[in-house]
């Protein structure tokens, strides 16, 4: 692969991954999932006795609600290192295509 071509790959990258960690509509979207999830499954987490069928679908809500809690906040580190080895390896690569 051509240096220019590994260059724009990786602007690429850089950019999808900033817009995930930054969506341009809602800058804290991903935050703001993980606070809702958090504050949810506090609620979820607390047993009512209203119904037993009721009660079953509560605790898989809440095993689902912490799943996701839980992936999507490693998701968000790796993007977040994603973003760092990518934005580390730009600079020297677009001197070296700039002399090329």
């Amino acid at each position: 692969m051509e240096v220019d071509g590994l260059v724009t790959a990786l602007e690429r990258i850089e950019h999808a991954a900033r817009d995930f960690m930054h969506p341009a509509d809602k800058p804290d979207a991903s935050t703001a999932l993980l606070h809702v999830l958090a504050e949810c499954g506090r609620t979820l987490g607390h047993p009512y006795a209203i119904d037993p069928g009721l009660d079953d679908a509560r605790s898989e809500a809440l095993r689902h609600c912490a799943a996701v809690q839980e992936n999507l906040t490693a998701v968000i580190e790796e993007v977040r290192q994603l973003h760092l080895a990518v934005s580390g390896l730009l600079p020297s690569l677009v001197r070296i295509a700039d002399r090329e």
